[in-house]
């Protein structure tokens, strides 16, 4: 098998523009498809997205095969790749969650209607259709609107916000200046029943979330008196993205050691130097409630509530993503496309701001206008 470099080195070798103006049409991978799809991920990212499968033919092609990646094309007459998005595992321990992203459009077709026959195709013939998946999550990009109306028409809901979690450099050309938010939203096709230990301290963000979906939990709320078994060990799976500046750390179990854990990897980011610090924080146990305190008091924030995401089916368990920033950041423009989307953000820039109040910690601003939030031409505003 070629490597990633080899077929970087092939693909700005090979490279050249499309012609413009040809008509588009939408369809599933085939593996004649991935020089071009590796040749869009070029002109978007250049060779510094963190996965190697889309500059590498065989890869893309065994991931498909296999079904960890459904890739959707737009094709033109010519034969050319034009566009391309995908449905794949990624973020979600829960392996039947899969992503809904990775869109990306030719700059000669921007103007086209790639993006929207490639959604279209996938609305038809893949949500809630493919085997193996009960849930599909999306982040939405909060400087524009467009990727945000595209998913709540087809089910998906808003229920958190990583506010500043992307660096402008990743949408160079898009005349981005900050730290880019996306909205997450989650559509389930299949929802079981399970337990939900709701931290006490974000007792209000999590209830006011809940109602977005028909789930079926056995509900308490856990507080911070309700120590984790004592010798019992954390599951925390940590992963460092050095192009964004971000370290995510997947809890799916709440050990007696969880303190050390969050401080060993926030003291981990801070070497790095990163911008952001996220914590997925399976919600099955029932000392949530200490687990949660001790990210409140280390600076973080509610920045959302996620069904499904840990475990392997719908009875989750759910999780609670706490983020915290260790230096201030700015901020891109942020949006929301309808008032729902507007109050997950209102929500989390609260409590962003209550975590500066009570522990000193580092903001990011300018902050959205929230009277002019959902509304046309709404802005930021310091």
């Amino acid at each position: 098998m070629s490597t990633r470099a080899e077929n970087v080195a092939a693909l700005r070798a090979s490279y050249a523009e499309l012609v413009p103006g040809q008509k588009v049409e939408a369809g599933l991978f085939r593996p004649e498809d991935a020089p071009g799809v590796g040749r869009l991920f070029l002109q978007v990212y250049g060779d510094d997205y963190p996965v190697d499968e889309p500059y590498v033919p065989e890869m893309l092609t065994e991931a498909n095969a296999t079904g960890r990646i459904h890739t959707i094309i737009v094709r033109v007459p010519d034969g050319s790749i034009v566009g391309q998005g995908a449905i794949f595992r990624s973020s979600p321990p829960n392996t039947r969650m899969y992503e809904y992203g990775q869109m990306l459009v030719d700059k000669a077709y921007r103007n086209s209607f790639a993006a929207y026959r490639l959604h279209q195709y996938a609305s038809k013939n893949m949500f809630g259709k493919l085997p193996g998946i009960d849930a599909l999550y999306g982040e939405a990009v909060c400087h524009h609107i467009i990727t945000q109306k595209m998913s709540v028409a087809v089910d998906f809901f808003e229920c958190g916000l990583e506010l500043g979690l992307m660096p402008e450099a990743a949408y160079a050309g898009e005349g981005v200046d900050g730290r880019v938010s996306c909205l997450l939203h989650i559509r389930l096709d299949d929802v079981g029943q399970g337990p939900l230990a709701i931290p006490a301290c974000w007792r209000e963000q999590i209830e006011a979330t809940l109602p977005t979906w028909p789930l079926v939990r056995s509900v308490s709320v856990s507080g911070p008196e309700v120590a984790a078994p004592a010798g019992s060990v954390s599951d925390m799976d940590v992963r460092h993205f050095d192009f964004a500046g971000v370290t995510r750390v997947q809890v799916a179990a709440i050990g007696a050691d969880f303190a050390q854990c969050v401080a060993r990897d926030i003291a981990a980011a801070k070497q790095r130097d990163y911008a952001v610090v996220q914590f997925f924080v399976s919600l099955g146990q029932g000392w949530t409630g200490q687990a949660a305190e001790t990210l409140r008091q280390a600076g973080g924030f509610f920045a959302g509530f996620f069904p499904q995401w840990f475990g392997t089916e719908g009875s989750g368990p759910d999780a609670l993503l706490v983020q915290l920033y260790l230096k201030p950041i700015k901020l891109a423009p942020v949006m929301a496309n309808a008032e729902r989307g507007a109050t997950v953000i209102r929500r989390v820039v609260a409590d962003m701001l209550r975590a500066g109040r009570e522990f000193g910690a580092p903001l990011a601003s300018p902050l959205p206008d929230m009277d002019t939030l959902a509304k046309p031409g709404g802005k930021s505003s310091d």
